[in-house]
């Protein structure tokens, strides 16, 4: 390896490195659903088996890696420190991540990008709110990332183990988020429509030889685990698909084609879609961010977006464009569902296209200022290209420190202050390690009580699911009625309705505590994003009365 790739390796791995670190130092930031993977690894650890309650196989996790590394980990370190656990994996994913910064950038050279345009690419995905954050919070993003880069690796740079490293990355994709096989076909096909006579010269005959046998290297890699999940829990579906599309409507075809028919017209009305959110902080959605950060990002992503069906583009561009469009329909008109970990992978593919779309204009103001009569305008190009990369990255840089503060606080006042007390009062109020909570904010309350959970929408709970389908979507407020919980922990602007009156919250339960945070985060001055700590700040703990009797109502006609 030349000094100078040996030099810029070291560099985008060591600034990698260092803004993930400075971030989880300084945030301490432990991601909620974390705990409600780590509940399992720890049961798998301690000898109970791969489940979240002991006794239930229910596969009440996502990610194979996000909870199998943890387990490892903890396992190792003789179950003695949940901090520590969760600094190794913080310290694996960072690790991962560095190692797919360097990967793309390699591949971005192959496609003999300006080195600015390298860099800016790089920069945007390192310092993207989202991916920084999921990548040191405890969750999987870190491998996400790695895998896809290795995957995009592989299409774009030709040479020895090609196919396999396609067919590592999506092996890789899979362990990571199962549903990365959308991601994966998604790629295929972009590949299979621009590149064949382009990367190695070869042509759409051996694109398919090469990704069908990438898909068998996939295949087998991923089956040791896909069999046993099915053994083990008698589905390879994890539970939280089902609990996640319960009582929705059936999947049909044929309006799955006539929304991606519309989709190019939704997405000019942005807050129906997911690009609005691809470029954005997470949660953005509940405020407190100013309107010009809205703006861009949705410009951006409408650019990325639409990169694809424009005249001239490089074959790399449209495979990333055509991918970014085609996720984003995805999370939009399939999932119909897009948190904030749900969008790292079409905004690194975003990314990707913004930085071929870039140097590609670079080049273009470079080709006008040698012609004669434009070298006036090609230089004012250049120049003002030039700005534009620094500000982008300027930007990227201090929402992610906005982000930063945001998430510093949220740690010390809702995860520490908040949900992990109520945790631990529960346990230590519970009358049996039976008791039955019910819930939407699974993950501390969930670990720290180690209690029975009966979440919404039931993504540790079979019974939940279970009940929900019997109900109804008509009726699938009367949980509580049906279930009867012993505990609930309610917010008072929770997003469920456990119960189809009020009155029955009055007579069948009585409240025992309140955890509040609200006089504590409105002193706080400067906190971007204040609206999404406000959410949390109010929890009330509610006990079943010993008296209580009441049943749920009769289904009305028709329903």
């Amino acid at each position: 390896m030349k000094l100078a790739a040996i030099r810029s390796t070291v560099l985008v791995a060591g600034a990698v490195l260092l803004v993930g670190l400075v971030f989880a130092v300084f945030t301490q930031h432990a991601w909620e659903d974390y705990w409600i993977t780590f509940r399992v690894s720890r049961n798998l650890a301690t000898g109970h088996g791969l489940v979240y309650t002991p006794g239930e196989r229910l596969h009440s996790f996502t990610s194979p890696l996000g909870v199998l590394l943890p387990a490892a980990f903890c396992w190792l370190t003789g179950n003695q420190s949940d901090a520590l656990v969760l600094w190794l994996f913080r310290l694996t994913s960072l690790g991962f991540l560095a190692a797919g910064m360097v990967l793309l950038f390699q591949a971005l050279q192959s496609l003999q990008l300006q080195r600015v345009a390298c860099w800016l690419t790089v920069a945007l995905v390192a310092l993207d709110a989202k991916i920084v954050d999921f990548s040191i919070n405890g969750m999987e993003t870190g491998l996400l990332i790695f895998f896809l880069a290795l995957a995009i690796h592989g299409l774009l740079v030709a040479g020895p183990r090609q196919m396999l490293r396609i067919g590592v990355g999506w092996a890789g994709l899979m362990w990571t988020r199962p549903d990365s096989c959308v991601y994966i076909a998604i790629l295929g096909v972009g590949a299979l429509l621009f590149l064949p006579g382009r990367t190695g010269g070869k042509s759409r005959v051996e694109w398919i030889k090469m990704l069908f046998f990438a898909g068998l290297v996939c295949a087998v890699l991923y089956a040791g685990w896909f069999v046993w999940a099915w053994w083990y829990y008698g589905t390879p579906v994890p539970h939280t698909i089902a609990a996640k599309g319960a009582n929705r409507p059936p999947f049909l075809f044929d309006v799955l084609i006539a929304d991606l028919v519309m989709f190019p017209v939704k997405l000019l009305t942005p807050f129906a879609t997911s690009l609005q959110f691809t470029f954005l902080p997470g949660y953005a959605d509940h405020g407190g961010w100013p309107t010009v950060l809205s703006v861009a990002s949705y410009t951006l992503g409408f650019l990325a977006a639409f990169a694809w069906v424009l005249p001239g583009m490089r074959p790399a561009t449209r495979l990333f464009s055509l991918s970014c469009f085609l996720g984003n329909f995805y999370l939009t008109a399939v999932l119909k569902y897009y948190p904030p970990w749900y969008l790292p992978t079409v905004a690194v593919l975003g990314y990707l296209t913004l930085g071929l779309l870039f140097d590609q204009a670079l080049s273009l103001a470079e080709r006008l200022s040698q012609s004669p009569g434009g070298g006036g305008w090609g230089r004012c190009l250049h120049g003002g290209l030039r700005m534009v990369g620094i500000g982008l990255v300027a930007g990227q840089l201090a929402v992610t420190v906005c982000v930063a503060r945001q998430l510093q606080l949220q740690q010390a006042l809702i995860e520490n202050g908040l949900r992990r007390p109520i945790g631990l009062w529960l346990r230590a109020h519970a009358q049996t390690p039976r008791d039955t909570v019910m819930l939407e904010p699974l993950g501390y309350i969930g670990y720290y009580s180690g209690l029975k959970m009966l979440d919404i929408p039931g993504l540790a709970s079979r019974e939940v699911v279970q009940t929900r389908k019997r109900l109804g979507p008509y009726r699938e407020n009367q949980i509580g009625l049906e279930l009867k919980p012993d505990w609930l922990v309610l917010r008072p602007c929770d997003l469920f309705e456990p119960f189809p009156e009020s009155k029955y919250l009055q007579e069948l339960y009585e409240p025992v505590k309140v955890f509040d945070a609200s006089d504590k985060i409105k002193a706080i001055h400067w906190l971007p994003g204040r609206p999404y700590l406000q959410f949390d700040q109010l929890f009330i703990v509610y006990h079943r009365k010993p008296e209580a009797t009441a049943e749920p109502p009769a289904p009305e006609s028709g329903k």
